[in-house]
């Protein structure tokens, strides 16, 4: 996660966005060539590792720091996905489907279909999250 999937979903999200300040607004995408097609690796590395995390008798982390309010620790989530390993599958496969979506919007050049695609990428992230995580963590509004 950290090495692969972290790195490369924040370049997506980080790549467009509208930031709104006393100066103004900056309308950030890519712009250049070199620009999308640093966006596009971003991209296809993380699709490529939810491959990574759909193998069977990976580990999900090596060390375990303590854990944050209201996350399970490193072994507590290695024991969840183990015995839940046909859905924590379909989560990465989740995972993917928005990387592609994603990969596509690059592909066509498209800054506001990317920052959909950030979107869904969010979206599964969480979903995963919550799941294996931190599913007992108390938010606003639950």
């Amino acid at each position: 996660m950290e090495g692969q999937i972290d790195p490369s979903a924040d370049a997506l999200w980080d790549s467009v966005a509208y930031i709104s300040n006393t100066t103004g607004v900056e309308d950030r995408q890519p712009r250049t060539e070199e620009q999308w097609q640093a966006v596009r690796t971003s991209a296809v590395t993380l699709i490529e590792a939810t491959n990574l995390l759909s193998m069977a008798g990976r580990h999900v982390a090596a060390t375990d720091p303590p854990p944050g309010l209201g996350e399970l620790s490193h072994p507590e989530i290695q024991q969840r996905v183990t015995a839940n390993h046909d859905s924590f599958v379909q989560f990465a496969r989740s995972l993917q489907d928005a990387g592609l979506q994603a990969l596509a919007a690059i592909d066509a050049k498209n800054p506001q279909a990317l920052m959909d695609a950030g979107g869904t990428i969010d979206a599964a992230c969480e979903a995963c999250h919550v799941t294996f995580w931190y599913p007992n963590q108390s938010r606003p509004g639950n």
